[in-house]
């Protein structure tokens, strides 16, 4: 078998498996949030750009299947693409073996295999487009302008261009070209395409920033203070929660090796073409160090650096094939990945290994259990269901006051049984249902509504909403059950203005 067939092979077995797995689990917090963008695309949102709504649309039919493994589609297709993308720049690097152990290491990314590859996320279409830029861009100008090098810079610029309209990390591709064309190749600043190119991205950012002109440049306010460069006050568990979580997601393996790489490609001991070195590395450590810098003083999320590993992957296959350490140690590591990853996954829908609570308060019953919020909400669309085919005079829009739980009870609740919901609260908290309420209707005229809470995260709507209701009438507990405890509450409440 040639190693071009082994990674059709393995990225078939790799889509299987996230096939199975996208099946298997219920939506995230996230991922019920941005099938919003699908279900309400703009020109951009509140939290980010839109592409992922729009590739959902596309892989669902615009929403013509929208079950759970319909939606993660729009991760799982594209990530198979990436997977073969990064396979060609391994070959382009130096043979099919590298671009082989490429995908096995992709593999065993949990940030590539689960995060951005099976979960939908911005992250998707924006690996997908990133790594297209990164094949296109080493393609062009890490070589002498001639006409089709030139052709492919401008493809280049195109996924630039949807990468940054996924998420504003892309913004990081830019800069490395930027930088590298200005230290290491400056023949392309002699060219007319180089200048040209830029028109595209700028169109992406040309739109964002016209859907922020007519928001009030909201998007660029949530983010900065999210990642504010200024605020020098030192948050250590902010820091160490982004050093394990980076290493966590990109597999403590692949992280070592780069550590291990820099190391030896520092002391020349890696035959390898230096200036190809500094490609990579231009356009992956500084997103590494930015994220790193604002843990210092901000809340981070570890995933935001997430591509950046992968952009490396392909130098350290070519180290991997240096050192002749393939054997069977790397396939032992994707094997056992694959298995916690199954193993966690069984975890969550039979919780076989999770502690019992003791808890006697049934509002605060699973609230200890992370795994909780990936978890129930079947049953619990079910059981409202079933509660209003019981009572048919009771339908009333259903109020929340943050995206989170409002995205998972609109997909799981409020849609299934034909009901509205309204985020009612301060913007940062509501997020893209400000704009959602605008649409659906008036709700001035209503007396009664829904609210729900659950036990992982209860909160009780008089205190929620304080005075701004006459009634709060907790109507039924719903017990979520899993392999035969109850893990968790729903609580459903009738609230009345008068």
């Amino acid at each position: 078998m040639t190693y071009k067939r082994a990674t059709l092979v393995l990225i078939s077995i790799s889509t299987l498996l996230r096939l199975i797995i996208g099946s298997s689990i219920e939506l995230g917090n996230d991922e019920v949030y941005y099938l919003l963008y699908a279900k309400f695309p703009d020109l951009s949102h509140f939290d980010h750009p839109p592409f992922v709504g729009f590739f959902i649309q596309f892989f669902t039919f615009n929403l013509t299947f929208d079950g759970e493994l319909a939606i993660r589609l729009a991760a799982i297709i594209p990530t198979s693409i990436s997977m073969y993308i990064t396979f060609l720049i391994g070959c382009h690097l130096r043979n099919q073996f590298v671009g082989f152990v490429t995908v096995l290491l992709y593999n065993l990314s949990i940030y590539g295999f689960i995060i951005s590859g099976t979960f939908i996320l911005p992250d998707s279409p924006m690996v997908l487009f990133w790594m297209l830029s990164i094949y296109f861009l080493l393609l062009s100008i890490t070589h002498t302008p001639a006409k089709n090098r030139k052709f492919y810079l401008v493809l280049a610029f195109l996924f630039i261009a949807f990468a940054l309209y996924s998420k504003y990390q892309a913004i990081f591709l830019l800069f490395g070209l930027i930088v590298f064309v200005a230290l290491f190749n400056r023949a392309w600043l002699t060219t007319w395409v180089f200048y040209l190119g830029f028109i595209l991205p700028l169109i992406s950012l040309g739109l964002i920033l016209y859907w922020n002109y007519q928001n009030d440049f909201i998007s660029f306010t949530f983010h900065s203070n999210r990642v504010s460069l200024f605020d020098f006050s030192f948050n250590k568990d902010s820091f160490l929660r982004e050093l394990i979580g980076q290493v966590l997601y990109s597999n403590p393996y692949i992280f070592l090796l780069t550590i291990s790489f820099l190391i030896a490609s520092a002391r020349k001991k890696i035959r390898f073409d230096g200036h190809l070195v500094k490609f990579f590395l231009i356009f992956s450590f500084p997103l590494i160090f930015t994220t790193f810098y604002l843990s210092f003083f901000r809340n981070t999320l570890p995933h935001w650096s997430g591509i950046s590993y992968l952009t490396l992957l392909p130098l350290l296959a070519v180290y991997i094939e240096e050192k002749r350490k393939i054997d069977y140690r790397l396939f032992f590591g994707f094997v056992s990945f694959l298995i916690l990853i199954f193993f966690l996954v069984l975890e969550i829908n039979f919780g076989w290994i999770s502690p019992s609570s003791n808890e006697v308060r049934k509002a605060w019953i699973g609230r200890k259990d992370p795994i909780m919020d990936m978890y129930g909400w079947r049953q619990s669309s079910k059981l409202i269901s079933d509660y209003l085919l019981e009572h048919p005079d009771e339908k009333y829009p259903i109020i929340s006051d943050k995206w989170f739980p409002a995205a998972h009870l609109d997909y799981y609740i409020a849609a299934p049984n034909n009901l509205n919901l309204y985020a009612i609260g301060d913007l940062k908290n509501i997020h893209k249902y400000y704009w959602i309420n605008k649409i659906r209707p008036d709700i001035s005229n209503e007396n009664h509504f829904f609210y729900f809470t659950d036990s992982r995260n209860y909160r009780n709507p008089k205190d929620v909403y304080k005075e701004q209701f006459k009634d709060y009438k907790r109507l039924k507990e719903f017990p979520i059950v899993r392999n035969g405890k109850v893990v968790k509450y729903l609580f459903m409440y009738k609230l009345t203005k008068g």
